[in-house]
């Protein structure tokens, strides 16, 4: 139509005034890491709620991401052959577009072996066998880490919905997958990990990415910072 009103052909293009329905935002769109407090809620209520397999599946979705700082499109292409319960890693080798379509990562530095600890590494192993046991209900075998037992790919759509319950359900606001990467990073920096080293765990391409994105720091860490400011200064005046 603006291509014919150009022309003269039509006077107006009726299509102007139409306001194009945007999608619900998440709750916050600045706020993208969860705080400590946050944190210990959303772990406490995970602990309690995970007498079902889909409250399972929930939790290690969750905690994986938050261990690791996975893109939730590579944590949905994970295949039970990627991880590697002897060497405790995780091989990103691959990851899913918007039509659930398995590609390889955009860049080299996206594909990348992840270093995991025992504790997640324990809580693959029992997710697992659980999967099997819900598997062997519908005769099927699962190679896929969070299938969900119908189509191959669980769609990035439903997976929003669990967690936008998870975080109702648990009294918490929903900030989206991405802040689980974020809090990931955020907990590195503030134990002092290098940024190289923290890029390469990520998968970025570039260290300023990882600088210019994660360079954040929880209110906690400021709080942190100050009291060491307030500490330090009366040390010297003692001195």
């Amino acid at each position: 139509m603006k291509y014919g009103v150009s022309l003269g052909i039509t006077q107006a293009n009726p299509a102007d005034n139409v306001e194009v329905p945007r999608p619900p935002k998440l709750e916050s769109d600045k706020k993208l890491f969860f705080t400590d407090e946050e944190l210990k809620t959303l772990l406490a209520y995970f602990e309690k709620n995970q007498n079902t397999y889909s409250e399972l599946y929930d939790a290690t979705l969750c905690k994986l991401l938050l261990a690791t700082g996975l893109r939730i499109s590579e944590a949905r292409a994970l295949e039970w052959s990627d991880i590697d319960f002897t060497n405790h890693t995780i091989l990103v080798n691959k990851t899913l577009n918007n039509y659930d379509e398995v590609n390889e990562p955009k860049t080299k530095s996206s594909i990348r072996t992840i270093d995991i600890d025992n504790a997640t590494v324990q809580m693959l192993i029992y997710y697992q066998k659980q999967q099997r046991i819900e598997a062997m209900k519908l005769g099927r075998t699962e190679s896929i880490v969070f299938s969900n037992f119908t189509d191959r790919y669980i769609t990035r759509q439903a997976l929003g919905y669990r967690l936008g319950r998870v975080m109702k359900n648990a009294g918490l606001p929903n900030v989206g997958f991405h802040a689980f990467r974020h809090t990931h990073a955020s907990m590195l920096l503030n134990a002092g990990v290098p940024y190289k080293q923290i890029q390469l765990r990520l998968g970025h391409s570039r260290i300023e990415m990882t600088m210019n994105i994660y360079g954040h720091l929880s209110q906690e860490s400021l709080k942190e910072t100050a009291r060491v400011y307030e500490n330090t200064l009366a040390a010297i005046k003692i001195g």
